[in-house]
């Protein structure tokens, strides 16, 4: 081979060196890239500096188009799946509501607000079902017959829904849940009226046995059942 050949050769031979030397390696062509940092697309690596810790990136690069492994990518969310209750594990409470009266057969000797010993049999046997129940409110309210007046039945019917409250809580009622009134000489379950007179197997009935079921103490209540334990 001549001088000049030789020459021509060396050349063809350092300009392609030259060229290989100044840029960079195209992995894809024509294709575009996942991201802004400079990847492998033989492997899918994210070329990184030397300590492995900093990847590098082109003039294009934002947070936004950052590879999710390489540094200043916006951390990714994980979102908790919710948890999914079973219908076994949903709990729904039964409300429930009721009351019971403390009537004159017994419960209260007549004008005296004391309860007497069968009236507390009556309100322990009440006690052992409400302890059955998650209460939410107690309403106790007291009456009277018609005879006397009112300025002496107000007084005994309130003072008479008062020894029920007190007894309740005394025995474990919540007192923050009951509630207490007298209504004194209203409300009459048996109209007054009717005790004009009246006779039972052709006898002469009192007016103060008559109006009997007047003479009461009413309780009720209303809350929820309570739940059995797992």
């Amino acid at each position: 081979m001549n001088n000049f050949g030789k020459f021509s050769a060396a050349f063809a031979l350092a300009s392609f060196i030259a060229t290989s030397q100044a840029a960079p390696i195209a992995y894809e062509v024509n294709k575009t890239p996942a991201n802004d940092n400079w990847s492998g697309a033989a492997n899918g690596y994210v070329w990184k500096n030397g300590t492995d810790e900093l990847c590098w990136r082109d003039n294009f690069w934002t947070p936004a188009t950052a590879n999710t492994l390489c540094d200043g990518a916006p951390a990714k969310v994980v979102t908790q799946p919710s948890a999914q209750l079973k219908p076994q594990d949903v709990q729904t409470k039964q409300p429930i509501s009721g009351g019971f009266t403390l009537g004159a057969d017994g419960a209260y000797e007549l004008g005296s607000a004391v309860i007497t010993p069968k009236g507390k049999q009556i309100l322990d046997a009440a006690i052992v079902k409400l302890a059955s129940y998650e209460l939410d409110k107690l309403v106790i309210s007291g009456y009277t017959d018609s005879q006397g007046k009112d300025t002496l039945n107000l007084p005994l019917s309130k003072n008479r829904a008062k020894s029920v409250n007190d007894y309740l809580a005394s025995k474990g009622v919540p007192p923050s849940k009951i509630s207490y009134e007298g209504y004194g000489s209203t409300n009459y379950v048996v109209n007054p009226s009717t005790c004009n007179g009246m006779k039972v197997n052709g006898r002469p009935v009192s007016r103060t046995v008559c109006e009997a079921p007047n003479r009461r103490v009413e309780v009720k209540f209303n809350g929820f059942a309570k739940q059995a334990a797992k």
